[in-house]
């Protein structure tokens, strides 16, 4: 558990009252990182020079309750965001002052109240697994959140466009086509994104920053990106389609239009389940197993005689629908492309250094 952690980019310290050398002995079995120091030796440091330890200092001994607190103050001040652990009466205070207090289930009343989550096993490993459930069901919001604005946006554009340029009198869809979209193609691709296992290497990866949102500047751009994506292939397939236009009558435009959009609203779900990790690695198989059932909708809505009368579609020779799948295409072949870009972007950026060799005398020197 503490190898995850220190994988994932969370700092592990012993806070006890056992003697420093007790718990410094403990804290080298675990590796927990270097230093060790007492309570007597802790307060008589001073706020900022315990912060500029603090990077070297992973066990401290023979602590009081006060000592607890000015802990979780100085770390807190320094940016980092803190978890403390507790089970006594006296560890109520720093459990309120973290960011998560975290009460022991055989602890005290007082500590449970106190505190934001009770661990009832009393085992540090299960905090590590909510972590791991906390940043997969983050990730899981995230990429529901891009695959549902790049469909909005998409659907926006077409509109829009369809109105400025007169292109079928102004309607790029019928309602009910909008409607079938979004009740029985766009259900399957976000049921991907939430059955989604999680990503290898999700602990692998550094914490986020809390304070960032999940519309921030370069979200927000890779959804309009995305959602242009879209837009751009469905109304070039609709343009190049073979027929006229009516906004009375089923046709072969609109109904292209309808089919490269929902093809490519199901491929898109497919690759945008992850990012920037690829969409079509394994585990993959689960995926296009609930893939399939709106790609047979879209059959039906196109081919069958009921939902042709209701949707307006009419249907489509073997060369329209390789053209649509062929447009569809399209959409995955780009969002995986940018995704491998940014992850080669990622491979060649420099590591960022450990604390301990950032905060390193001989690092200063060599800088000046």
């Amino acid at each position: 558990s503490v190898r995850t952690a220190h994988r994932a980019g969370i700092e592990v310290r012993m806070i006890t009252g056992d003697h420093a050398i007790t718990a410094a002995a403990i804290g080298a079995e675990l590796g927990l990182g270097p230093g060790s120091v007492g309570g007597g030796e802790l307060q008589a440091m001073t706020d900022e020079e315990l912060s500029t330890a603090l990077p070297n200092l992973h066990v401290f001994g023979r602590v009081t309750p006060q000592d607890k607190l000015r802990l979780v103050d100085v770390m807190q001040s320094g940016g980092a965001v803190v978890a403390m652990t507790g089970d006594a009466v006296n560890d109520a205070a720093a459990l309120k002052k973290a960011d998560i207090g975290v009460a022991m289930g055989s602890g005290s009343e007082v500590t449970k109240q106190a505190g934001k989550m009770v661990l009832t096993d009393d085992n540090f490993g299960t905090l590590i697994t909510a972590i791991t459930l906390g940043r997969n069901i983050y990730g899981k919001i995230v990429s529901y959140i891009r695959y549902q604005m790049s469909k909005l946006f998409s659907l926006v554009l077409l509109f829009l466009a369809a109105s400025i340029f007169n292109i079928n009198e102004g309607v790029a869809l019928t309602p009910l086509m909008v409607l079938f979209q979004h009740f029985f193609i766009t259900l399957f691709p976000v049921a991907v994104i939430m059955l989604d296992p999680p990503p290898p290497d999700l602990m692998n990866k550094p914490p986020r920053d809390p304070k960032m949102p999940i519309a921030h500047r370069s979200a927000v751009a890779q959804w309009l990106a995305y959602g242009v994506l879209q837009f751009a292939v469905t109304l070039a397939a609709m343009l190049l389609a073979p027929g006229e236009t009516s906004t009375s009558e089923a046709n072969v435009p609109m109904t292209t239009a309808f089919v490269v959009l929902s093809l490519g609203s199901i491929l898109a779900g497919l690759t945008m389940r992850r990012d920037p990790e690829s969409g079509v690695v394994p585990p993959v198989l689960g995926a296009i197993k609930i893939l399939t059932i709106p790609t047979v909708v879209t059959v039906f809505a196109v081919e069958a005689g009921v939902l042709q009368d209701l949707l307006m579609t009419t249907s489509l020779t073997g060369a329209q629908w390789l053209a649509c799948l062929g447009w569809s295409l399209i959409i995955p072949v780009v969002v995986e492309l940018d995704k491998a870009i940014r992850r080669r972007r990622l491979a060649q950026a420099p590591a960022p250094l450990p604390a301990t060799t950032a905060v390193a005398p001989e690092r200063a020197r060599s800088l000046h």
